[in-house]
């Protein structure tokens, strides 16, 4: 009698807290429209679904509304079209952790589009400045200034000096040439006896300070061929290291100056004597990864805005001081990039791994193969500020491979425990 009295899910039913568990006794038979607490089973189908509106796993935690597609239950981020299993029990909390974890692998996603884009993009773009492998146009590294001889100069014997800049890769400059001196000359001065000098006269390079250190370059003795018809005499010049006014560290970006005043003379006694050579030409023989430009004037060269410039320091140069600008190609500053992008890709695998160990050993080896290809090796610790990138690259891979180790190994023994336990 007192059966109907009794309220719904009162009678032998499971908890609420379970929700998505049945409530009808598993060998129960009863029609399609009573359930054995009496209540139409068409009356309270959606009584889990409605709860878990307000409160996350049916267990009385208040929640917002869900975003629809997160979740197979969530429909258009309102209603649930089922209860979700039992034991899930999700909070607030873990609801936020969800949502930063999904905008966490769309920006990573997003960041690994672009470089792989980038990748292409910039593979691409050599390609195409590729020269018969040379970066860009072969004259594109190479200059000369000065007044060069006549064509019939050296047939002839006339008197001229050619001087030959390099450089390498690492942006060290190096000196030499040729000296032909006629007849003429050398019987006028006596070169038979007096050793010929050449120094170079740096020409100013900022406004707030006047060079006072020449660079002096050893003339090889000189050779005669007394069966030509010109009798003119011909020496090489020693090969040396030039110093140059530049940005060393700067790598890539590194530009330099050369600009110096080439004076052929000889001493006689304690008195120096200089020769006045008519055709002086210097010659920019530039590294593929430089291209060198030409200044015409003091202010264009020193390239400085100082309130200390007259107006002699937009006067031309002279027919034999020569000044260059000496900067890295477009190209070679791509390929750099294109070889940062290439380590990017361990660092971002660190970011997919469980345990990204050999993705840091990828990361230590590439740098070292790209540090040497591009610079060389360490030289008495002398540092570039691309180092610092490197050095920034291995400590962020390194920090994120021990962090996911740190959880791997987290992981692991909590799963040992709950194995020992369950086994009790």
């Amino acid at each position: 009698m007192a059966r109907g009295f009794i309220p719904a899910r009162l009678r032998s039913s499971r908890k609420p807290v379970a929700c998505g568990v049945s409530d009808v006794p598993g060998r129960q038979v009863l029609g399609l429209l009573r359930n054995p607490s009496g209540i139409n089973p068409l009356a309270t189908m959606g009584q889990c679904g409605r709860r878990s509106i307000a409160a996350i796993g049916c267990g009385g935690n208040p929640y917002k509304r869900l975003p629809s597609g997160i979740f197979p239950w969530v429909d258009d981020g309102i209603l649930l079209k089922s209860c979700p299993p039992a034991g899930f029990g999700w909070t607030m909390e873990s609801m936020k952790g969800v949502g930063f974890v999904s905008v966490g692998k769309k920006i990573l996603g997003l960041t690994a589009v672009l470089l792989m884009l980038t990748l292409w993009a910039s593979y691409f773009y050599v390609f195409k400045e590729n020269r018969n492998g040379q970066l860009g146009g072969v004259g594109e590294s190479t200059a000369w200034c000065g007044t060069p001889p006549p064509t019939q100069a050296a047939l002839l014997g006339k008197d001229q000096l050619t001087l030959r800049v390099t450089n390498n890769l690492r942006g060290e400059f190096i000196v030499g040439g040729s000296l032909v001196v006629s007849e003429r000359t050398f019987n006028r001065y006596d070169l038979g006896r007096n050793e010929l000098r050449l120094r170079l006269e740096p020409l100013q390079w900022t406004f707030g300070a006047t060079p006072i250190f020449l660079e002096q370059v050893k003339v090889q003795p000189l050779s005669r061929n007394l069966a030509s018809s010109n009798k003119s005499a011909y020496a090489e010049l020693e090969p040396r290291p030039i110093g140059v006014q530049g940005q060393v560290a700067a790598f890539p970006f590194d530009t330099y100056r050369y600009g110096y005043k080439p004076v052929l003379y000889y001493l006689k006694g304690s008195e120096r004597i200089d020769l006045r050579f008519r055709n002086i030409t210097t010659l920019m023989e530039m590294s593929n990864t430089f291209t060198p430009i030409q200044k015409y004037n003091r202010v264009d060269y020193i390239n400085e805005k100082n309130s200390l410039i007259r107006d002699e320091d937009y006067k031309a140069y002279g027919a034999h001081e020569c000044a260059f600008s000496v900067e890295r190609k477009d190209s070679f500053k791509v390929v750099v990039l294109l070889m940062l992008l290439v380590l990017c890709l361990p660092l971002m695998l660190v970011f997919y791994r469980d345990e990204p160990g050999i993705d840091f050993l990828a990361t230590l080896v590439g740098i070292a193969v790209v540090r040497v290809v591009l610079v060389g090796p360490v030289q008495d610790f002398q540092l570039y500020n691309i180092d610092f990138v490197f050095g920034a690259a291995i400590l962020l891979v390194g920090t994120v491979s021990l962090i996911k180790a740190m959880r791997a190994s987290s992981r692991r023994e909590m799963a040992l425990r709950s194995g020992e336990s369950s086994s009790w």
